[in-house]
């Protein structure tokens, strides 16, 4: 019997709902997908939990609607500044007289890397194993294999207990409807854009939204970090409201039709209508302006980014460099901003083939990631997903049974 998946994301300004059949035979078919405007999230976290509420619910309905069916289990996303990434480290030496490793000492080592808990009020959200070190060689599974020592690492990203229970008890709110699991956003948008081949030469994927821009770094195939960046098109909207001194709806029509985040010197010869009526009160403005407060903007972004992550970004470590995705993307000349602020070759991400038309838009590269997970039995590279792992207990911590 087929199983109805949902995934659901509460964004900065739209809460999105998409459905997809899982077949028998382990097919997934997207068969609709909703988008609700939002007006109770900021920068990725609920600031007010009715309106919130109310925009998922109707996405959910809508979506559900759309489809003739009704949602069996959702994977749920989490954002926002809450959360925050480290890496944990652990090691065991072999028992075996032979030096052959067992699973024993795999397990000591895991023990050792995860023993480290989070502050009172706060909650690990993944674990995501890092590759495994024989004698300080990367393997895929050490066990029969010679050795003397063996570690292991995880990045553990963890966030606000009451932060994750307000998402969660949306979802709950509507129906009782029950949470298969919770993903990261980054680690849902980069396993979307991002193939085994990607992951495994090294690619960080970053996902531009309206309220924050979620990140991820894989090397060898393994995450090896996470981040949120509380940056978004809001805050360009932000800038130009400020610095043309007009109102965001005006600014937010302007970055979209004339905004680039490369400066040209072209553009001082053609202006801009910054209300765009040519009534009374009306005036122009070179667009070689608006682009000048865009670009210090996302410049900043970049810098950000390429700060929080440091030494990891390696260009010989992250051959197949940036890719970007998010309704941020969209926006003209961002990859080659990105190239010169990160030094790194950087593109506008795609989705795999069969994902086409509005559902091809880069704003759905995290409902679509989950959905990924969902055809893939939430397959995480990491310890403690699923029905009897992480999930459950995390479920415990912040009080959600």
């Amino acid at each position: 019997m087929s199983k109805i998946l949902g995934a659901v994301e509460i964004g900065t300004h739209k809460a999105k709902a998409m459905v997809g059949v899982l077949s028998p035979a382990g097919d997934l078919k997207i068969v609709a997908a909703a988008s609700v405007r939002n007006e109770g999230v900021r920068k990725g976290e609920i600031v007010d939990y009715r309106k919130a509420a109310s925009a998922v619910h109707a996405a959910i309905e809508e979506a559900e609607k759309a489809a003739g069916a009704k949602i069996d289990e959702v994977y749920l996303a989490q954002t926002g500044s809450h959360l925050r990434g480290t890496q944990l480290r652990g090691s065991s030496s072999t028992a075996a007289s032979d030096n052959r490793v067992e699973f024993s000492d795999v397990e000591r080592a895991s023990e050792e890397a995860k023993r480290k808990q989070p502050e009172e009020g706060r909650c690990f959200v993944h674990h995501v194993r890092s590759p495994i070190l024989l004698d300080d060689r990367i393997v895929e599974d050490p066990i029969g294999m010679c050795g003397s020592s063996i570690g292991i690492g995880y990045w553990a990203i963890e966030g606000d207990n009451n932060t994750i229970k307000e998402a969660v008890n949306i979802i709950d709110g509507y129906g009782r409807l029950p949470i298969s699991d919770l993903f990261v956003s980054s680690i849902a948008s980069g396993a979307i854009v991002a193939g085994a081949d990607l992951q495994q030469s090294g690619v960080l994927v970053v996902d531009i939204g309206a309220g924050v821009t979620d990140y991820v770094l894989y090397r060898h195939g393994h995450i090896a970090a996470t981040g949120v960046v509380c940056v978004g098109g809001d805050h360009i909207s932000g800038d130009l409201s400020m610095g043309l001194r007009i109102l965001e709806p005006y600014a937010e029509d302007i970055k979209i039709e004339h905004g680039k985040a490369m400066v040209d010197e072209s553009d001082a010869e053609e202006d801009v209508w910054l209300i765009g009526n040519k009534t009374i009160g009306d005036r122009t403005v070179s667009r070689k302006s608006i682009c000048q407060v865009i670009n210090a903007r996302v410049v900043e972004l970049f810098e950000i980014i390429g700060k929080e992550i440091g030494p990891l970004l390696d260009p010989d470590m992250v051959a197949s460099g940036v890719l970007l995705t998010g309704g941020g993307s969209l926006l003209p000349g961002i990859d080659r901003v990105a190239e010169n602020v990160l030094g790194l070759r950087t593109e506008k991400a795609s989705f795999p083939s069969g994902i086409e038309g509005d559902l091809a838009h880069p704003g759905n590269a995290t409902v679509l990631g989950l959905l990924h997970y969902g055809l893939k039995d939430s397959a995480v590279p990491a310890e403690g997903n699923g029905s009897d792992g992480l999930f459950q207990k995390l479920v415990h911590l912040v009080g959600m049974n």
